[in-house]
């Protein structure tokens, strides 16, 4: 009798902490977040693990462009490569999709992953900047999370530069990647063609340098069709270039009116452009109201007023024009149209945007044709819309067949972007969409750079990477055979 009392004392017992346990349980569940299942794998990262209940995530999702959202399982912020390969362990080991963050400009938000609830590594905090002046050639070893204003700033206080775009919250990470085109690329060659070695996480968490002898199909694929689809690149050693003591920041506008003479412009771009000095980096703007051309000379103003002679020769009368001669620093920020602020600590600005992207061959250029559609497109779209040519050839066209960057005849390259500081509504996507289809039959290419990511375009294989993408397929099988890194428009495992 005495046993049985006391076996019914023990059940009580018993019984009372598994209630309370369970309550915990219960109470738990209600005020605490749930995390996902590898939440615990992740504890072995040195950097910042932020979830979504974290309320510092939000914010963190938020980048350039705010048409499309994607909302991620969890931010993982790498400090160095041991975060990264710990991180691609655990997405592995739980079957989960991870993706790369640098600067978070993918215009499609591949880098939230196109898709919700996927790993994203950002590299943000991954970026050193370490430069070697005595090597030859002088070279730079650049942080995968390095925004492209703190590289012009650090490389130019030592008087090096290297080639690439000029909005400076751009991360070096994915623009490597891609290609990079910018003012200096016509001198100095596009951003990919001066990688001379990365490091890069694969799809096994093991760290891997990738140069011209070592893995030279990687150095190759990942140098013009490498944007998150191989692995996780987290540095870079690029060839730097000296900055020139002086630059010229040059500003033309015309009359966006008369239509002969954006007629006339253009086709000065198309008979001129190929000739002009290869210092010369130049764009032109067709707004609803305004059309200018924005020029960057590495050189000083007497120099660039004698470069661009023949060019504004069979341009049109100018409304205006400004020749400014100041430091290469200067310069960049000046056609950047940013402040000083803002190149020093880039920062993103968020816009609803919609972006399409044309490539039109040496050769012929647009005729009078394709240039009334341009306009009158922009003339009578239901939203804004700016049309940038950017001028290619010098160094930015010799074919460098150790890339994957294809677009190696180029006269220029046409984005389009429709943007609105509200959304942007069907309509105008619509819109966009369906002049982008007519429009590419009315030029001598059917390229579109992979850097202005475009979702909706249809063939992007071969738009993007042309007659090498059965190649880049390939590599893919070879260096992430189950397909780990992949989002919309990544390189595939089959075609």
């Amino acid at each position: 009798m005495k046993l049985i009392k006391q076996l019914d004392i023990v059940l009580l017992l018993l019984w009372c902490i598994l209630s309370f346990n369970f309550i915990e349980n219960v109470n738990s569940s209600l005020i605490s977040p749930i995390l996902p299942p590898y939440h615990i794998c992740l504890r072995s990262i040195e950097g910042p693990v932020i979830y979504p209940s974290d309320s510092r995530f939000q914010s963190l999702i938020i980048d350039d462009n705010i048409r499309v959202n994607y909302t991620p399982s969890v931010l993982v912020y790498a400090v160095n490569n041991e975060d990264v390969k710990n991180a691609v362990k655990c997405a592995v080991k739980w079957k989960t999709d991870i993706v790369p963050r640098s600067g978070g400009h993918s215009y499609e938000k591949y880098s939230l992953g196109g898709r919700d609830n996927v790993i994203v590594l950002d590299v943000t905090l991954i970026n050193d900047i370490t430069i070697n002046s005595n090597s030859e050639p002088k070279t730079a070893k650049i942080g995968a999370g390095n925004r492209l204003g703190n590289i012009y700033v650090k490389l130019s206080e030592a008087g090096f530069l290297i080639p690439a775009g000029t909005c400076p919250s751009v991360g070096i990470g994915g623009h490597a990647l891609v290609g990079g085109i910018g003012y200096c690329s016509r001198t100095y060659g596009i951003t990919c063609d001066n990688v001379i070695s990365m490091e890069m996480v694969n799809a096994k968490g093991e760290l891997l340098h990738i140069d011209s002898t070592s893995h030279p199909k990687l150095f190759f694929a990942l140098r013009g069709a490498g944007g998150g689809s191989y692995g996780i690149v987290t540095s870079y050693v690029f060839h730097i270039h000296p900055a020139p003591p002086q630059a010229t920041y040059m500003r033309f506008a015309f009359n966006r009116t008369n239509l002969a003479q954006v007629h006339q412009l253009i086709f000065a771009l198309n008979e001129v452009g190929p000739l002009i000095d290869n210092k010369i980096g130049l764009k032109l703007r067709l707004f609803k109201t305004s059309l200018i051309a924005t020029v960057l000379y590495l050189g000083p103003r007497t120099e660039a007023k004698n470069a661009m002679k023949d060019f504004l020769s069979k341009a049109p009368e100018r409304i205006s024009s400004e020749y400014n001669q100041l430091t290469f620093l200067e310069a960049i920020i000046a056609v950047a149209d940013v402040s000083e602020y803002d190149m020093y600590h880039p920062s993103h600005h968020p816009i609803f945007f919609k972006l399409k992207s044309f490539y039109v061959n040496q050769g012929e250029g647009l005729n009078q044709a394709a240039i009334n559609d341009l306009v009158d497109f922009s003339n009578r779209a239901s939203c804004e819309v700016l049309t940038t040519f950017d001028l290619y050839g010098g160094k930015i066209n010799i074919d460098r067949h150790n890339t994957s960057f294809v677009h190696r005849n180029a006269l220029y390259c046409i984005r389009m972007q429709m943007e609105s500081y509200e959304a942007l509504s069907p309509q105008c996507i619509d819109e966009m969409d369906n002049f982008g289809r007519r429009f590419q039959y009315k030029i001598n290419s059917t390229s579109s750079y992979q850097g202005f990511i475009d979702r909706s375009l249809d063939n992007w294989q071969s738009r993007y990477y042309g007659n090498i993408f059965g190649k880049l397929v390939e590599i893919k099988n070879e260096y992430d055979p189950n397909n780990l890194f992949n989002f919309p428009q990544s390189i595939p495992i089959s075609y």
